[in-house]
């Protein structure tokens, strides 16, 4: 199912006023509890919820028995970097470390190449904001920064760690470097990232056994929580999540990829023309249905434009 319950991503908004490292976000309204939308994905949502956010930090940091939510401010990145890219979960905890987190069910080792990218914004901003000057002799006072991936689809290797100089460029550079945590598991049975990866596990699951169908998300909701994954935070956040749910299994998506593909066939045995053209036509029509049906949903324009390859200015005429 691609990455359906992942690549949902939004920008976040800063949690804490009153951390100074909240400064490192380049949206004027850092004050502001993080917005949540229908395109987050359920990775983003869940830990952005500062309770569930610490459960995570200290399965990542286990001796470190003091922190609390008070500690977590979220990392913003209001725009997009190149071509839509955005970083899924960023966190300073208590000013000393900067995390940063991908949830990934797509194996693709250029996930070593965007959090470069990403971590390049982060400090950018964060000298901006906090008025360092990276001309100056005294060495600057940055959070360390830690990088994961929490990946929960198929591969045969399993890597620890993604390296720039190993995986991308396969050791002809080792002078620039980047090292990538990989995450496939928890690190105790029904902790809060062991149940994350049981969840999307059961996706998986309920999407082959009842297709892109609201079947497959009630038999999803309804599992998950008869089997105590992640029960709290569907049974208080149902509406939000039911809305994703839908989004994710939405067959029309399902329909207009099955399209799109048996379009591509014809065009490879060389159909005439007109015919190409009336299935051009066809897609173009069915592309539009599908617009209206996700922003009825709640689905922003751009994504819907990402979603089926058309310029936003393509959507834009079509919702009015």
């Amino acid at each position: 199912m691609r990455g359906e319950v992942l690549d949902y991503a939004d920008s976040f908004l800063s949690k804490k006023k009153n951390n100074p490292q909240s400064t490192a976000s380049i949206n004027d309204d850092n004050d502001k509890i993080p917005k949540r939308k229908i395109k987050d994905s359920i990775f983003r949502h869940l830990f952005l919820e500062p309770e569930y956010a610490l459960q995570l930090y200290r399965i990542l940091h286990p001796e470190d028995t003091t922190a609390t939510e008070a500690d977590i401010s979220y990392l913003t990145i209001t725009k997009e970097i190149t071509n839509g890219i955005r970083n899924d979960l960023g966190m300073y905890i208590g000013g000393k470390f900067l995390i940063m987190i991908e949830a990934q069910t797509t194996w693709s080792e250029n996930i070593v190449i965007r959090i470069f990218i990403y971590l390049a914004e982060i400090w950018k901003n964060y000298i901006v904001q906090n008025g360092l000057d990276v001309f100056s002799s005294r060495n600057l006072n940055l959070p360390i920064p830690e990088l994961y991936v929490v990946y929960t689809g198929e591969h045969k290797s399993r890597p620890a760690v993604l390296k720039l100089s190993e995986h991308i460029f396969h050791g002809a550079c080792k002078d620039v470097e980047l090292t990538v945590h990989m995450i496939y598991n928890g690190k105790k049975e029904k902790d809060i990232l062991s149940q994350y990866i049981s969840f999307t596990k059961q996706v998986k699951y309920f999407f082959q056994k009842y297709g892109r169908t609201s079947k497959a998300a009630e038999e999803l909701f309804r599992y998950c929580i008869d089997h105590n994954i992640l029960k709290e935070y569907l049974l208080s956040r149902q509406e939000e999540v039911t809305s994703m749910l839908d989004v994710i299994f939405d067959d029309t998506i399902h329909r207009r990829k099955q399209q799109e593909e048996a379009f591509a066939a014809g065009e490879a045995r060389g159909e005439a023309r007109g015919r190409k053209a009336g299935r051009a036509e066809g897609e173009m029509r069915k592309a539009r249905e599908t617009a209206v049906e996700m922003a009825r949903i709640g689905i922003e324009e751009d994504v819907i434009a990402g979603v089926l390859k058309v310029d936003v200015s393509q959507v834009k005429e079509w919702l009015t």
